[in-house]
């Protein structure tokens, strides 16, 4: 008798959904973050109304610089008082230039006679006379020659000194523009027309209002076009692996939740972030093209819900 062994191996296909929220936005939006401050923490003193309807170079943002502005004048003061300790010093080094210059011509004529008298033969002048001549020269001769040591060293000096002044006024005056340019930084404008959205404090949730710190590098708001919609979603980093460029989305809208749009993922972060309102986690920031034609009444800023099937074989 045979015994034949039928072994069936069957594939079976299971499927994951990922739910992530996101909010809408434009592709053409101006993202405004907390510039660089001082104590890496500032106050936004200013803000566009949330919702309104911006024109390019209107108002945005202004944050408190109240404590730069101090730093700023303290340097201007720093660097003109140096201005002007460099230039007494300067008026000073011209004087001990010249009492050199004046020091080595005279020791220069003084040399040139001792020579032209050594020279005086010493049956002319007899032989106490002709030691005193060549004693002479020899002092004179010393005389010159510390004179031009003396005469190159306060050049040398001085050479210096411009150059440790230049450096000085140079170091100083790049404080003062770096102050400068960051004060400058603290009041933001519009760079297109569009609509105010505020962000949400990654920390609290919490949308960012006047009078509220924040650190550097935060996202407080941003001026968004009601065109060429997109939408940008945190994802947990344990999800980030099971995602793909041009991976297919469904998109949800508060506004419409029993109808959903067909979308893909063209961006993924390479970098996360702490969003201590979700929880511990590190969260990547996915951007989600919308591929169909969405209603024209869309916010920005909406709330938005994408579902992201996996597929998986075992």
């Amino acid at each position: 008798m045979k015994i034949i062994i039928f072994l069936l191996l069957s594939l079976t296909a299971s499927a994951e959904t990922i739910y992530i929220t996101g909010e809408l936005e434009s592709k053409n939006t101006q993202h405004i973050l907390m510039p660089l401050v001082p104590s890496f923490n500032g106050k936004i003193s200013e803000m566009a109304t949330e919702g309104e309807y911006v024109k390019k170079g209107s108002l945005l943002l202004r944050i408190d610089g109240a404590s730069l502005d101090a730093q700023v004048e303290t340097q201007k003061e720093t660097l003109e008082s140096y201005k002007a300790t460099a230039k007494k010093s300067a008026v000073e080094f011209e004087i001990q230039l010249n009492s050199a210059q004046i020091n080595y011509e005279s020791a220069k004529i003084n040399f040139e006679i001792a020579q032209m008298q050594a020279k005086t033969p010493l049956d002319f002048i007899g032989e106490l006379k002709y030691k005193q001549n060549q004693l002479n020269l020899k002092n004179s001769e010393k005389s010159y020659k510390k004179s031009v040591n003396d005469l190159n060293e306060q050049k040398t000096v001085i050479a210096n000194s411009k150059k440790e002044v230049l450096l000085g006024i140079e170091s100083k005056q790049k404080k003062l523009e770096y102050l400068e340019g960051t004060l400058k930084d603290f009041t933001v404008f519009a760079k297109q027309d569009g609509y105010v959205v505020y962000s949400s404090h990654p920390w609290t949730g919490e949308k960012f209002q006047e009078g509220d710190q924040a650190q550097t590098g935060f996202k407080l708001m941003s001026v968004s076009q009601n065109n060429d919609m997109q939408v940008v979603a945190s994802i947990n980093a344990i999800d980030i692996p099971k995602l793909s460029i041009n991976q297919k989305t469904e998109v949800k809208f508060d506004a419409y939740l029993n109808k959903s749009y067909q979308g893909k993922i063209v961006k993924i972060s390479s970098g996360g972030s702490d969003k201590q309102v979700w929880g511990d986690a590190l969260y990547y920031q996915a951007v989600i093209e919308i591929l169909e034609q969405v209603p024209n009444n869309l916010l920005i800023g909406m709330s938005a819900q994408v579902a992201i099937r996996i597929e998986e074989s075992m």
